[in-house]
């Protein structure tokens, strides 16, 4: 039985915890979340008041479906008591907390995993790094899904257009689709983003291309929302990581 912690109860979070509570696998031990009103109908012993209690409890794996700058909060904990895996990969475009973070899990014999969550073909990036030339990703969703409410946008129109860094920096909970990419593939400063607002869409679009030496894709992946930020495949595809981490110990991992 392995126990793991989730940073986070919005959206993703409670998907998981349904879909874990009844596991024979995965035991939740505990759930932090500031804003309390979501963790109310829980187990109170299993809700923690602040990152320190959830540092403090014997856990096998955290894992953080909460903001990026939860995971800055979290380097202290995650790189020497558990293994953690990282939904808001925004907060890797910073180099410097990027290698802190690979160099205190390395120090610490723990495993930094990243899933795959929205996005497709990132093992193929990851295998053909050394052919590539260019490598740009373009988002397209509802002004609502960019955190822009109340919004004056009336047609499409593109808000971003530059480094993947750059947008991760601009749009941190609305690009780790981009950060996985970037990741995977070139880095972030040689990654190039756009996003797009659209008023006329209820969907999540994102568009990979890849230019390189012998190939040429074209890769394109569509949902509908399901949360305020997050699209309705990827929930279940962090579950599925969640599960391959546990059962066989193997996903994408920096160290």
């Amino acid at each position: 039985m392995k126990n793991i912690g989730l940073a986070g109860f919005g959206f993703i979070g409670k998907f998981l915890y349904e879909r874990l509570k009844d596991s024979k696998e995965v035991s939740v031990k505990a759930v932090w979340e500031p804003i309390s009103e979501k963790t109310e109908d829980l187990d109170s012993q299993i809700v923690c008041k602040d990152l320190e209690d959830l540092g403090s409890r014997p856990l096998d794996l955290i894992v953080e479906v909460a903001h990026a700058d939860v995971v800055k909060a979290l380097l202290p904990i995650i790189t020497s008591d558990a293994d953690v895996m990282v939904a808001s990969m925004t907060c890797l475009s910073d180099p410097d907390f990027r290698k802190q973070l690979e160099h205190d899990a390395a120090q610490n014999g723990r495993n930094i995993f990243l899933p795959h969550g929205a996005v497709l073909g990132l093992d193929g990036l990851r295998d053909g790094r050394s052919l590539l030339d260019n490598v740009s990703i373009t988002t397209t969703k509802h002004p609502q899904n960019l955190g822009i409410t109340n919004s004056q946008i009336k047609k499409r129109e593109i808000l971003f257009e530059g480094s993947t860094q750059e947008a991760c920096s601009q749009f941190p909970r609305n690009v780790n689709v981009h950060a996985a990419v970037a990741l995977a593939g070139l880095g972030f400063e040689a990654t190039h983003s756009v996003i797009i607002a659209d008023p006329n869409t209820n969907k999540m679009h994102h568009r990979i291309v890849v230019h390189g030496r012998g190939l040429n894709w074209n890769l394109e992946i569509e949902s509908f929302s399901a949360g305020e930020v997050t699209g309705s495949y990827t929930p279940e595809s962090l579950y599925q990581s969640l599960l391959t981490i546990i059962s066989e110990n193997h996903g994408f991992c920096i160290v």
